[in-house]
């Protein structure tokens, strides 16, 4: 028997203990990596000042043109329902004249 035929067969409650310590685990490994990696980039003074200075200001407008893309494509697209929405109706109209 493998190991996850042996894990089907123990009772619900074992199982369930077994997800919850397991996925506890993956989160410390995963949250522990992520502390490192986060540490080590920031050991530099200079790249967080840098950081703010030059990344933040394009980000924001990164951020803003990016929406006023969306705006733009949000209004082409209700534009475009409300001419098909007008279309049908004038079919709709002439269907029912005859």
């Amino acid at each position: 028997m493998n190991f996850i035929e042996k894990l089907q067969n123990k009772p619900k409650k074992i199982r369930t203990l077994i997800l919850w310590v397991s996925s506890g685990i993956v989160m410390l490994i995963v949250v522990s990596i992520w502390l490192c990696c986060f540490s080590t980039n920031n050991n530099d003074g200079n790249m967080k000042s840098n950081f703010k200075k030059t990344e933040l200001p394009s980000l924001l407008e990164s951020i803003k043109q990016d929406f006023l893309i969306f705006k733009e494509k949000i209004s082409a697209s209700l534009k475009e329902i409300k001419e098909q929405t007008t279309k049908l109706e004038e079919l709709d109209e002439g269907q029912e004249a005859e």
